[in-house]
């Protein structure tokens, strides 16, 4: 169950899963409303990535609609998927974000892609 209350104004949540021969990813599609503050955000996004971790999934990551996306094996790769994570968690609580409502997108490094590659091994790299 997405935490849809964490974000003003009421947002619908669209929710699919991507799948493969050997994997799957549930997704949801959350429209932003109402921006909130950079606490608000940081917060929301902490209860909804929590959300999705205690739903099964190992890591959970916030992208947008025109940034990279690729399907496994190439899942966090960043020849493939370089600027296309904008946060995450990962199921033992680590947090990552650098997202201001007030300022230019900014994605995470690339150097943080690999860790959830590597953390994500088994999910990120099967074919």
């Amino acid at each position: 169950m997405f935490p849809d209350d964490v974000w003003f104004g009421g947002p619908v949540v669209d929710e699919f899963v991507l799948r493969g021969e050997a994997w799957e990813i549930p997704t949801w599609d959350l429209p932003i409303l109402v921006w909130p503050t950079a606490d608000g955000m940081e917060a929301a996004l902490r209860v909804s990535l929590a959300a999705v971790i205690e739903s099964g999934c190992s890591v959970a990551w916030v992208g947008a609609e025109g940034l990279p996306f690729c399907d496994p094996p190439q899942l966090f790769d960043p020849g493939c998927m370089s600027t296309g994570v904008l946060a995450w968690m990962t199921a033992q609580g680590q947090f990552g974000c650098a997202l201001d409502p007030d300022g230019p997108i900014s994605p995470i490094s690339d150097h943080e892609l690999l860790m959830l590659r590597r953390y994500a091994r088994g999910l990120a790299d099967v074919a």
